[in-house]
């Protein structure tokens, strides 16, 4: 088998285009983690509780005159698999293990090397010279151990070491998707909330999923809160005090522009993007009262009441497929989650216990919404999720601080969220910071952003054409 080359000039566009290789639909379902049957195997990831699937991937090799040190060809393996790690899914068998060293992407592979110590799969790189001053190439193999055939191989053209991150996340997405059908999501992004050191003021942050690559896009001396991305993942909308009170701005992930949304009508705060791009809904304050508006998402023009009531109307969020709206409502008292069926525009209240209920966050299928709600017997919000309609509702998060502000990733297996929790005991800390967790609740995990306080975390839709 051959492997598929890519420019690496698309990929500082972010549109790069990788050709898989014709791997045989058996090898897809045998590779995996849990057993489903005794002859198919699956990998489900994202579900805590199922085996882990065990992977190798030994210390990249290079070429002579390749411009890449010892140490580059280490790092490239071990953030390899740190990446992987990130799933909980995956065994790493370790180096002293192999029955082989040295290049392995220039020769056929041997299976017999790696089935003895029971390596599901494999990974192989090689960084190799470019034609191009101080560039190089990287050669990247995927083999099914068990299967003996190769699920994806991929050449990364003309790029620099700068690149490296963006492309290792760029393969493990490939190789996720060979194994589960679905689009990995190592290369999306997280926006969230948050500040340096205490008593500054909380300022607009990027990272990738891990925490790493940390990226600020706002440093206006103001508080700012609630980002939203579009769902192309080339904008991010944001609420900041800068002009003195709350209004929303949008960000331009290519242009690096910053443009005003709203102006003149009270306070203005968390934005929710249409699927279309082309509406945002948000919460504004108005005569007294606190409603929900529509408005054009280039320029902030035709703004339209949406949802208004006798109180409190909030947190808008639209259902992937555009049909339907939740948000927070206390018209009936306490703050509530409901559902608007935006072809009916009927409402329905989708939840009842719980003191407060907050933060909607649709998954992309639309079959579950998670949120956050206030249990005042123990003093603790928590994350929850339920069926649009109200039914199976499941708490996710118990006693362990306050767990708030839940959203999915765009795969949906995993949710997001900020908690005050402490490391060890069940008290609060007086920060809060990132966690991830899997669709079930299990496999929970701090960020390692390196910020004092991070909250509001918002997960990006699958990045094509903005990092």
């Amino acid at each position: 088998m051959g492997t598929d080359r890519v420019n690496l000039n698309a990929i500082k566009k972010v549109s790069i285009l990788l050709i898989a290789l014709n791997a045989a639909s058996s090898s897809l379902s045998r590779l995996a983690i849990a057993s489903q049957s005794n002859s198919e195997l699956f990998i489900d990831v994202g579900r805590a509780g199922t085996r882990k699937l065990r992977l190798a991937i030994p210390k990249f090799s290079s070429d002579p005159g390749t411009p890449v040190t010892a140490a580059d060809k280490d790092f490239a393996a071990d953030r390899l698999e740190s990446i992987f790690e990130f799933t909980s899914s995956f065994e790493f068998l370790k180096e002293k293990s192999f029955l082989a060293k040295g290049d392995f992407v220039s020769k056929p592979i041997q299976y017999d090397e790696w089935s003895p110590i029971n390596a599901e799969g494999v990974i192989f790189g090689k960084f190799v010279p470019s034609s191009k001053v101080g560039k190089f190439t990287l050669d990247l193999r995927f083999y099914d151990v068990k299967s003996r055939q190769q699920l994806y191989g991929v050449r990364y053209s003309d790029f620099e070491v700068g690149d490296l991150e963006r492309v290792l996340r760029r393969f493990a997405d490939k190789c996720i998707e060979k194994l589960t059908k679905e689009a990995g999501i190592f290369s999306t992004k997280i926006a969230f909330a948050g500040s340096r050191k205490t008593g500054e003021l909380r300022q607009i942050f990027i990272s990738n999923i891990d925490g790493s690559g940390l990226r600020q896009i706002t440093n206006n001396g103001a508080i700012n809160m609630s980002p939203s991305w579009s769902p192309d993942g080339t904008k991010l909308t944001y609420t900041s005090f800068r002009e003195g009170k709350a209004d929303i701005y949008v960000y331009n992930m290519l242009t690096q522009r910053t443009a005003k949304l709203t102006s003149g009508f009270g306070n203005n705060s968390g934005a929710n993007w249409h699927p279309d791009g082309r509406v945002i809904a948000f919460s504004g304050s108005h005569s007294g009262l606190t409603s929900i508006f529509t408005v054009n998402s280039i320029d902030g023009g035709n703004r339209k009441t949406f949802i208004a009531g006798s109180g409190l109307e909030v947190e808008p969020a639209y259902s992937p497929d555009g049909a339907k709206v939740a948000f927070v409502s206390g018209r009936f008292g306490n703050p509530h989650l409901f559902v608007r069926d935006l072809r009916s525009d009927k409402d329905v209240r989708i939840t009842f216990a719980g003191w407060y209920n907050s933060s909607p966050s649709w998954r992309r299928d639309g079959r579950k919404l998670a949120f956050a709600g206030y249990d005042r017997q123990i003093d603790r919000y928590d994350i929850f999720t339920v069926n649009p309609d109200g039914r199976q509702m499941e708490r996710l998060t118990l006693d362990q601080g306050d767990n708030e502000k839940p959203s999915w990733s765009p795969d949906g297996r995993y949710i997001v969220f900020q908690s005050n929790r402490k490391p060890r005991g069940r008290g609060k800390a007086n920060t809060y910071k990132l966690y991830v967790m899997s669709r079930d609740g299990g496999n929970v995990k701090q960020l390692g952003i390196p910020l004092h306080d991070v909250v509001m975390p918002v997960w990006s839709p699958y990045m094509n054409s903005a990092d």
